[in-house]
């Protein structure tokens, strides 16, 4: 998969990086094609399992990103899978009466995360993000953004496609409700919310 120079990262099947232990802080380092900077936070290292790793954030945690620099609202877990091309973050909309967070489930199009070192894992955003809202409907947004970054950034044919292919098939898990968008999401952030309650 494209790097963020335009070299290749990320490879389907490889074994998973030493495993953070519960509890360890895990920077998440996401950029654009081209190596241009998007969002940068902390996170917490909750588990692992046959699915991939999972990273707590809870309510309070700092994002930036160029010219934002925001707080969470609610607390949330962020699955990085092992091998599939994307990185999908469960949020604790219920503790949020305000309803200021419009998605239960965010799901970013990415290429297959990089573990760089058991504290620090990095990929390329691929626009096309898929969600669940608070009220139940599933959508894919930012198919604009894909078709401005492909001429503005020079993204490669394959790179449009996986973007593509992993929105639509995400999209149709999250519908059907397959799991790690069943069930298991929300256990995992139960549990990190037990553990690591403040």
């Amino acid at each position: 998969m494209p790097r963020r120079d335009g070299g290749l990262i990320g490879t389907p099947g490889s074994a998973p990086p030493p495993e953070p232990a519960p509890g360890t802080l895990v920077r998440q380092v996401t950029t654009k094609y081209g190596g241009h900077p998007h969002w940068e936070f902390d996170t917490i290292a909750h588990a692992r399992d046959e699915v991939g790793t999972w990273l707590y954030m809870p309510a309070g945690s700092r994002m930036v990103r160029p010219a934002r620099d925001v707080r969470t609202v609610v607390d949330s877990i962020t699955l990085v899978p092992h091998t599939d091309p994307y990185v999908a973050t469960f949020h604790a909309v219920e503790d949020d009466p305000t309803r200021r967070l419009r998605w239960r489930l965010y799901v970013d199009m990415t290429t297959p995360a990089r573990w760089e070192a058991p504290d620090l894992v990095t990929m390329l955003d691929l626009d096309l993000d898929v969600v669940l809202t608070i009220d139940g409907q599933v959508e894919t947004l930012d198919a604009d953004e894909l078709t401005e970054h492909r001429l503005t950034y020079g993204y490669p044919d394959d790179l449009v496609t996986l973007a593509e292919r992993s929105a639509h098939d995400v999209a149709d898990a999250v519908v059907r409700r397959h799991e790690p968008f069943g069930e298991l999401g929300w256990t995992r952030l139960r549990e990190a919310q037990g553990a690591f309650s403040r």
